[in-house]
């Protein structure tokens, strides 16, 4: 991740996520790893779509 150089300040950007209680353990996502979540996101909505339609037509069989 490249940091934006301010003379006497740097600069990360991203998203952070931190715990509510302890503002001391937080995470950094960058920019990367944002397009790498969605990747994954998207992936996995598209394989739990995929099962639970195939789930949805076991039961409809069943059914009959």
């Amino acid at each position: 991740m490249k940091q934006l150089d301010l003379e006497n300040f740097e600069c990360n950007i991203g998203l952070m996520a931190r715990e509510k209680d302890n503002h001391n353990n937080y995470v950094l996502f960058r920019f990367e790893d944002l397009e790498k979540m969605i990747e994954y996101y998207e992936s996995f909505k598209k394989e739990f779509n995929q099962k639970t339609k195939s789930s949805q037509n076991k039961k409809m069989e069943k059914s009959k």
